[in-house]
């Protein structure tokens, strides 16, 4: 296995998005993932990956040299591919979670490496039906990587909570607002990882997995982040799918400000335990949820507000560019997590086809 850190420039962005195929007027998913594969232009086929579920597909965004780029790029594909789906009979959506399906409904895509995950993780697998948006920022180094990786760390939390978009599953209202966050953390190599001192030390995990046949690649491990060596990126990956330009924009872009930060800040280690309860509060609770810090609680939106004023002391947003941007993350912050707005369309209606149809592209 080759662990070895590709060093990328600093600051470019990388965006994936898991997205949903749906019948057109059921709603229900659509196991046709292939049409879109044979179908889109062939200068699109690199960006469009296979995933899990025949019902699924990836957008993955090129190297950008900033986030705007990125999410151009997600916007301009997701309209090529809604436009496909005019012609090919089905919609696609940002689903976190599909309100009312169930295994039975989908098709696992032919290939080795997911029927070996099939083998292993049994009805964990089988009711593996989630989608996420995972973002990638360059870093130079090592073991700036690992610097970075420990200081996000603390602040899962809060993009868990500004994505979280799955308060539904099996047809049921979980009372969450990200319910795929709980499937996904099912997983042995999910959830919130550990710290480390060193990148010798990062890989030293890696290594033993991959000798015992744990992992056969680096990407078998499913941290809600993690290093990726290929790409020279730090990858962000506790964020629940969603559709939504200004949303993406400015997640990705706090995103990118931490990492900018950790070069000039040591991160704290916090205890696992107080993570782990700061993530169960996003999970729950979303923006309205309260983060521990120091033996107190604060609001999530203090603590994002907090942050962004820290950074902005710091001159991070001046630095990227990105001042103005950042400003309108305090408004974002005011707003309540997407799921509230599915909740509130079900309440209105008890229609959970209504649901989906607020979130078809």
């Amino acid at each position: 296995m080759d662990l070895t850190f590709n060093n990328s420039k600093s600051g470019t962005i990388g965006i994936e998005l898991e997205m949903r195929i749906l019948e057109r007027d059921s709603y229900k998913v659509k196991n046709c993932s292939d049409i879109i594969f044979d179908s889109i232009d062939d200068s699109l086929k690199p960006q469009i990956h296979k995933e899990l579920l025949q019902s699924m597909f990836e957008i993955v965004t090129p190297v950008c040299k900033d986030v705007n780029e990125a999410v151009d790029f997600i916007e301009s594909t997701v309209k090529k591919i809604s436009k496909l789906g005019d012609e090919k009979g089905f919609c696609i959506s940002a689903l976190a979670t599909h309100p009312f399906e169930e295994k039975e409904d989908n098709e696992i895509m032919q290939d080795p490496r997911y029927e070996a995950f099939k083998e292993e993780f049994q009805i964990i697998l089988r009711n593996f039906l989630i989608s996420g948006l995972h973002i990638h920022v360059g870093i130079e180094d090592q073991e700036k990587a690992v610097k970075a990786y420990n200081s996000v760390i603390n602040y899962l939390p809060l993009f868990l909570a500004l994505s979280a978009n799955s308060p539904f599953f099996h047809g049921q209202n979980t009372g969450l607002k990200s319910y795929r966050t709980k499937v996904f953390d099912k997983l042995p190599r999910a959830g919130i990882p550990e710290y480390f001192k060193s990148y010798k030390e990062y890989k030293s995990v890696y290594k033993q997995l991959f000798k015992t046949g744990t992992i056969k690649k680096t990407k078998d491990i499913w941290w809600d982040v993690r290093i990726s060596p290929g790409f020279g990126t730090l990858e962000l990956r506790v964020c629940d799918a969603f559709y939504d330009k200004k949303r993406l924009k400015l997640i990705a872009m706090l995103f990118q400000s931490i990492v900018e930060y950790s070069k000039t800040h040591h991160p704290k280690k916090e205890f696992h335990q107080i993570n782990l309860q700061n993530k169960w509060n996003a999970t729950r609770y979303g923006l309205d949820g309260f983060f521990i810090q120091e033996g107190e609680k604060i609001p999530i939106r203090q603590k994002i507000n907090a942050l962004i004023d820290k950074m902005k002391r710091e001159k991070i947003f001046l630095i990227l560019g990105i001042e103005k941007e950042m400003e309108d993350l305090r408004e974002l912050v005011k707003v309540p997590s997407p799921s509230c707005r599915l909740r509130e369309i079900f309440e209105e209606t008890n229609d959970l086809k209504e649901v989906i149809k607020s979130q078809v592209i």
